[in-house]
């Protein structure tokens, strides 16, 4: 019997799918769960339709995820932390900060969610490489650099301050002192 998918289902296909099954299968489970529904001729061409249409859309998120993509891929990040002399960190380096400092180096606006970090979190100083999932299988790789605070900075590189408290403004006298 030939049925559409109304839902994926595992090992059968996606929804608008015209799939042949047995008989038993699409009576007593496809069809009553409301899963399936029968292939007629008119049903065929709605779910022709709706296969173009979904193919349509997904090479619309495939080219918004390539774009992104080429904006981040090979861009490289300095960041700052708070490290011990054995160049451990003493918190971490989060997605949400490397987020940042592509945001503030490059102007370029990603989520952290996104980010793929191996372990979750950087703990260590030096070079660091990072991916991000735009999309199923379309993914960047970030090279991410933490640096110590008090480490001198190298000319021309591009820094991001993370995890380092901001200084307060001294009030003294009705005028402010940093």
């Amino acid at each position: 019997m030939e049925v559409i998918l109304n839902k994926p289902v595992e090992k059968l296909g996606n929804r608008g799918a015209i799939v042949h099954v047995a008989d038993g299968f699409a009576r007593n489970w496809l069809l009553p769960q409301g899963i399936a529904m029968i292939a007629t001729t008119g049903a065929k061409k709605q779910a022709m339709a709706l296969q173009r249409a979904e193919a349509r859309k997904e090479q619309v998120r495939r080219d918004a995820a390539t774009t992104e993509r080429n904006k981040v891929h090979g861009k490289a990040v300095t960041v700052r932390a708070r490290a011990t002399a054995a160049g451990k960190l003493y918190g971490s380096v989060t997605a949400k900060d490397i987020c940042e400092a592509l945001r503030q180096t490059h102007g370029t606006v990603v989520s952290a969610g996104q980010c793929r970090i191996p372990g979750d979190h950087l703990r260590d100083l030096g070079v660091h490489t990072v991916k991000y999932v735009f999309y199923h299988d379309i993914a960047a790789e970030v090279t991410v650099t933490v640096k110590a605070l008090d480490e001198p900075a190298t000319a021309g590189a591009e820094e991001v301050l993370s995890s380092a408290p901001k200084p307060k403004p001294i009030i003294t006298g009705g005028a402010i002192e940093d």
